[in-house]
């Protein structure tokens, strides 16, 4: 129940702050997530994200990722490395774009708290390559608590109430060519998904976005396939 009560606390912070302008435009993020495992102990993590400032238009960003895992043997921790390409887009009606070749480190975990509730947690750490930026770092800690409501359990054709709430944290506030906080933004989500089967799940959700100089939301979309 820690767990919880942290998450209801950080995403409570992010609104009570001020300071921010508060974007009207809801955006879209489309999501696509495949795992799949390499014999007991490594794993392969692929994903591809398509966002837009508005919907359905206004490009803001396309991702391509992919890690490999591994889970140490008697553990329920999984380790990953990776690699992601980013091409980012300015919000209105600029077509300008840059690049970002962005390595990272995870460090993945279950907390057992209850038969009933799923509470994974997230550690990531970020090396930063942004075009025309100096090299930065960033650290990143999500937590995810996933809810059935009709199965004990997320089992197959299972819906659930999903929640996560994340925060970055800059390792370095000036950027080559202005500063920034070391506070970066932070992500809070609630959604409903519904698991089809061993193979596939879907998620369908609303995430608010909070940093040091804005307050916005977008609708993600979410489809995880297991190969």
């Amino acid at each position: 129940m820690r767990q919880i009560v942290l998450l209801l606390m950080v995403s409570i912070s992010c609104f009570i702050m001020s300071g921010q302008k508060s974007i009207s435009e809801t955006g879209l993020w489309n999501q696509y997530f495949i795992n799949t495992d390499i014999g007991n102990r490594l794993k392969v993590a692929i994903d591809f994200q398509y966002r837009s400032y508005e919907i359905p238009n206004d490009f803001q960003q396309f991702i391509g990722r992919a890690a490999i895992g591994y889970q140490p043997k008697g553990t329920q921790i999984k380790l990953y490395t990776g690699y992601g390409y980013f091409n980012s887009g300015a919000r209105g009606q600029s077509d300008a774009t840059s690049y970002e070749h962005r390595l990272h480190q995870d460090i993945w975990w279950d907390s057992e708290v209850s038969d009933f509730f799923e509470i994974k947690h997230r550690i990531r750490i970020e090396e930063r390559f942004v075009e025309n930026q100096d090299f930065r770092t960033r650290f990143r800690y999500m937590l995810f608590v996933n809810v059935p409501f009709n199965n004990r359990q997320i089992i197959n054709k299972t819906y659930y109430l999903a929640l996560w709430n994340e925060t970055f944290i800059n390792g370095q506030t000036s950027t080559g060519i202005s500063n920034v906080e070391y506070f970066d933004r932070n992500w809070s989500y609630a959604g409903i998904g519904y698991k089809f089967n061993e193979t596939f799940k879907f998620q369908a959700g609303y995430m608010h976005e909070f940093t040091p100089s804005i307050k916005k939301g977008q609708f993600v979309l979410s489809v995880f396939q297991n190969i």
